[in-house]
């Protein structure tokens, strides 16, 4: 009888952390898109549940204030991008391999956050000084793995590039000028337009793009429920 209640009180929790979730994450998508159009400065915590449509104890509930909304989706959009580039250490795939893998991931995360992707170098005076450390930090990390797996991939003959750290910038240049003219309802559905990003930047590092599976389609852009 105890293990059957603790099963039940542990499935009870199990729902009632996936509803706060799911509240969590739409104030979250409402929050970034007025963001966006509106900057840090032009949007309020008003602003935020007027388009929710709920009161503002039921915004605080889940987050203290609009700062902490702003950094929350600046970290997890910058995590979700600038990681993509990271293989475990038992990872024995050719460099090649990896950089197309990690230049997929890395385009549908940018696909995903294409939004909250730009607050950090937009806004980035609204961020707390540490965070924007870190940010920094992460994206120069960033930069470093691609820039080693660029020169891998062209010592064993499979890129063509000059400039390793040029290449890898013109590679993430790619992506931080999405915000200018992406739209996610535009004629190139998200799916498609990771799978054209992705050869792109392959392309910019004179890398052949993966040779097509039969019978084989590639899922979507990467979700945004992970939460950093």
């Amino acid at each position: 009888m105890k293990k059957a209640a603790a099963r039940h009180a542990q499935h009870r929790q199990e729902i009632a952390d996936d509803v706060r979730d799911q509240k969590r994450e739409r104030i979250l998508e409402a929050a970034e898109d007025l963001f966006f159009r509106h900057g840090y400065a032009g949007t309020t915590i008003a602003d935020i549940v007027d388009e929710l449509g709920v009161t503002k104890p039921y915004l605080y509930y889940y987050f203290n204030n609009k700062n902490e909304i702003f950094e929350t989706l600046c970290w997890r959009s910058s995590v979700a991008c600038l990681t993509s580039m990271r293989f475990g250490a038992d990872d024995a795939r050719p460099a090649v391999e990896k950089l197309r893998d990690g230049l997929h991931r890395f385009a549908a995360a940018n696909i995903a956050y294409f939004k909250a992707g730009t607050f950090a170098y937009r806004e980035g005076a609204a961020l707390d000084p540490a965070l924007m450390k870190s940010l920094r930090a992460m994206a120069r990390r960033f930069y470093r793995e691609l820039g080693a797996l660029l020169e891998q991939a062209r010592k064993s003959g499979d890129c063509d590039f000059d400039n390793a750290k040029l290449t890898a910038l013109a590679i993430g240049g790619v992506a931080t000028s999405l915000y200018t003219w992406y739209k996610p309802d535009g004629s190139i559905a998200p799916g498609d337009m990771v799978d054209q990003l992705t050869r792109i930047m392959l392309k910019i590092a004179g890398a052949q793009p993966a040779p097509a599976k039969t019978g084989q389609k590639r899922k979507a852009t990467t979700s945004k429920k992970a939460q950093p």
